[in-house]
């Protein structure tokens, strides 16, 4: 009879405790600030659930969302976007009217989980339309979001009129909310897709808004300003007005510090030289090619590359000044494959043995953890047996000492692997050598421009083999350079675009040859037996913590299951796996969309200079 009283009260003792946990819950503000640490995937999903165990019938509204939000935040840590939607919608639910910021914020993270994780632009609009509906129409800073919204999907999928209508809209609205520095990006950018559209005149009308207010505009604002006003001219044919707008434009870009300034001297640079080419002033268009030369090519795209060329050669003709050192330039990469080929091979076997043997330390160190896991959890169950059979045998005495969880967190290693680096097919290069050698004599002058090409790339190739990180701009340089060679050896195989959205007053610095693997496999794999021209979008975002990259193609598909370990996108997926606790998500548009081809996304750690 003891032994059943006492069995009985260790049951109801366990119950109440639990009955405690179920009904009583730390305010929002503890989990918000708990979110914001860099917490385990065990922690993360401990918080959620705890979350989800609170009794919230009996409180408001509103704290039933903030709870729903900050459930939805901890699954967005653990990255799992389905049940951040499932809880962040839950939170807009209650939302019957916006009444204050924090509502437009939970239909805000709504919105750009659906737009940047999913991708779904169908559901964000959806729910951007909802939050437009309940927004007072005398809110103008939230209904300004809301067309910015609208504008920045329609962009997203190219429809630019629509993209250009709401804008304005939003522009207006700005302006009623007296928030003038977005109302002069969203003028600015309205004056930008006129131009686009190839709308001069509104373009200029655009333009004038923003006039009165340029004692307020950031000096990148600035450029932007006379940038766009200089193209409006000389599509007018104002050849003397473009030339004074590209000069202010110059002003402002000397004035910034980021990598982005270069990138904008050398365009403006080139306009100036393109509009003094057609003025016939050839020492004028020399003076500025030589100075985009001195800053280097490496920071423009192909096209403008291209063009920088073109002008050259037409100045170096019209002055009649002539084209040698070819050959010299030939032998000049032979003998740098010739020395370095061997050593490129050797680095980049020591590198491989090097991840191996941290892959196998990894897995030695991951299976010591479990059996320390393992042996503590068989000490909490004889532990608990042993007072089972106390309460049994009548013992009064309850020991309700119970063990917290214990956070094994040993597998936070904080070892770095070399990444393989991910050098180029030796076919690719052998192949190319080849075709200069076979052609070098029938077309001088282009097989010279990809001899240079060349030798860049396995000088870049070599000298990034050994480096942590390389300087952003230097990378993109580099695929660039990889990409024009390759479009060089199958001209009519696919185009492509590179789009860097990242704004930083600071050197960014990210470990080499990590996104080549990928536009490898796009032109060599995606392309292949192709019917149609290929065509490569690459967009680079910045984040907090990361760099964001998306590789768009349009060609077969990615069969999945079907990356070898060896491979190097497997070990770039390896790499960032343990940089930034994320896999590369690679993404079949057959799957999901009404199209083919394959979507790349890896984020990317950096370091800032």
């Amino acid at each position: 009879m003891n032994k059943t009283f006492c069995l009985l009260l260790f049951c109801i003792a366990i119950a109440c405790k639990e009955k405690v946990n179920k009904t009583q819950g730390k305010p929002p503000s503890f989990y918000f600030l708990k979110s914001k640490d860099g917490l385990s995937k065990d922690s993360l999903q401990f918080y959620a659930n705890e979350i989800q165990s609170i009794d919230t019938s009996e409180i408001s509204d509103s704290l039933k969302a903030e709870y729903a939000f900050m459930t939805g935040r901890f699954y967005n840590k653990l990255k799992d976007y389905d049940k951040t939607i499932l809880h962040f919608d839950k939170a807009t639910s209650f939302t019957k009217k916006i009444t204050n910021s924090r509502q437009v914020l939970h239909f805000r993270a709504l919105i750009a989980i659906y737009r940047r994780k999913k991708q779904d632009y169908l559901n964000a609009s959806g729910v951007n339309e909802k939050l437009l509906n309940l927004i007072d129409s005398t809110d103008y800073k939230n209904l300004a979001f809301v067309y910015t919204n609208k504008y920045q999907i329609n962009r997203t999928l190219a429809k630019y009129s629509e993209a250009l209508e709401d804008n304005l809209t939003a522009a207006s609205l700005y302006l009623k909310a007296k928030d003038t520095v977005n109302y002069l990006i969203a003028t600015l950018d309205n004056a930008a897709t006129y131009s686009r559209l190839k709308k001069t005149n509104e373009a200029n009308k655009e333009l004038i808004k923003v006039i009165p207010y340029q004692h307020l505009m950031s000096n990148s604002m600035k450029y932007q300003f006379h940038a766009t006003q200089a193209y409006v001219f000389n599509q007018k044919g104002q050849g003397k007005e473009a030339i004074d707008a590209y000069k202010k434009s110059l002003i402002y870009s000397k004035k910034k510090s980021s990598l982005l300034s270069s990138t904008e001297l050398i365009n403006t640079y080139l306009n100036l030289s393109n509009i003094y080419l057609k003025l016939n002033s050839l020492e004028v268009t020399e003076k500025y090619l030589d100075s985009i030369f001195d800053i280097g090519l490496e920071n423009i795209d192909f096209g403008d590359k291209k063009e920088v060329l073109k002008n050259a050669l037409r100045v170096n003709y019209d002055l009649r000044r002539g084209i040698e050192n070819v050959m010299p330039k030939m032998d000049s990469l032979f003998t740098y494959l010739e020395n370095n080929y061997d050593q490129q091979i050797n680095n980049e076997l020591h590198v491989l043995n090097k991840s191996f043997e941290n892959e196998r330390k990894l897995q030695k160190e991951k299976n010591e953890a479990q059996i320390e896991s393992i042996t503590f959890e068989r000490n909490q169950y004889i532990l608990l047996a042993l007072l089972l059979v106390l309460i049994v045998v009548g013992t009064l005495i309850l020991n309700f000492y119970r063990q917290r969880k214990f956070n094994i967190e040993k597998r936070n290693f904080l070892l770095q692997q070399r990444l393989l680096r991910s050098q180029m097919n030796p076919h690719f290069i052998f192949n190319s050598l080849s075709l200069i050698k076979q052609n070098v004599n029938t077309n001088t002058e282009q097989y010279s421009k990809y001899i240079v090409k060349l030798s860049r790339l396995l000088r870049t190739a070599f000298d990034n083999s050994t480096q942590d990180f390389v300087p952003l701009e230097d990378e993109l340089t580099s695929l660039q350079d990889y990409i024009e060679l390759q479009q060089f050896r199958f001209p009519d195989r696919f185009s492509y675009v590179i789009n860097n959205d990242i704004e930083s007053d600071y050197e960014l610095l990210i470990p080499p040859m990590l996104l080549q693997p990928f536009v490898e496999n796009a032109i060599i794999h995606g392309f292949g037996g192709l019917e149609n021209k290929g065509h490569i979008e690459i967009t680079l975002k910045k984040e907090k913590k990361f760099l964001v990259c998306i590789i768009d193609d349009n060609g077969k598909g990615f069969k999945t299951g079907t990356k070898k370990k060896q491979s190097s996108v497997y070990l770039i997926d390896q790499f960032l796996l343990k940089m930034t606790g994320e896999n590369i998500k690679i993404t079949n548009k057959s799957d999901h969309l009404h199209s083919t081809g394959t979507i790349v996304e890896l984020k990317i750690p950096y370091t800032e200079l």
